[in-house]
């Protein structure tokens, strides 16, 4: 059944979808791991000044950017399938989704931990984080070429973070 073909309720939301607005609500979700990340650092700033600035950077960096950025957009891809994948301009109900969800979790879960082990362990999430994310923007550029997809959940805010946090990250572990 389409999208067009689905009853309506007298607001015309889908019977069998969340709300708009619970919709745009989540879409803001893909933003909460950068902004924890710029209010850990005004904070981290506040605290302590420059001293130990570079260490704190890159645990804030790993819990933030790749563990609650993670958790979310895995749990985003698990819960609202649908509109993910709409928002990505995949069509519904591919089973990958699911696998993208978990792995999204897995890596979010390790960056969380990661301030709680050794440095070994940072590399690893540092690696499964490049990695994935890398391959996932390399994806999207397929896609934009290939399938000319410029939804805003392939081409706009997440194709850049795909791009521009794994390389601050390895900046990051190497600066530290």
């Amino acid at each position: 059944m389409t999208t067009e073909q689905r009853p309506t309720t007298a607001a015309t939301t889908p019977v069998d979808g969340p709300p708009p607005w619970v919709l745009r609500l989540a879409s803001l979700t893909i933003y909460v791991g950068v902004v924890g990340f710029v209010i850990a650092e005004i904070v981290q700033y506040a605290q302590s000044g420059t001293e130990g600035f570079l260490p704190a950077t890159f645990a804030n960096a790993l819990v933030w950017v790749v563990g609650v950025n993670a958790i979310i957009c895995g749990s985003g891809h698990i819960v609202m399938p649908g509109p993910v994948a709409d928002s990505i301009g995949w069509p519904e109900g591919s089973p990958f989704q699911f696998e993208v969800g978990l792995a999204n979790l897995g890596i979010g879960v390790l960056g969380v931990l990661s301030p709680s082990f050794d440095r070994d362990f940072a590399l690893a999430v540092v690696i499964a984080f490049t990695i994935f994310y890398f391959g996932a923007a390399l994806g999207h550029v397929r896609e934009m070429i290939s399938e000319h997809n410029t939804a805003p959940g392939n081409a706009g805010f997440i194709f850049w973070f795909d791009v521009i946090a794994p390389p601050a990250l390895i900046a990051l572990y190497l600066a530290t």
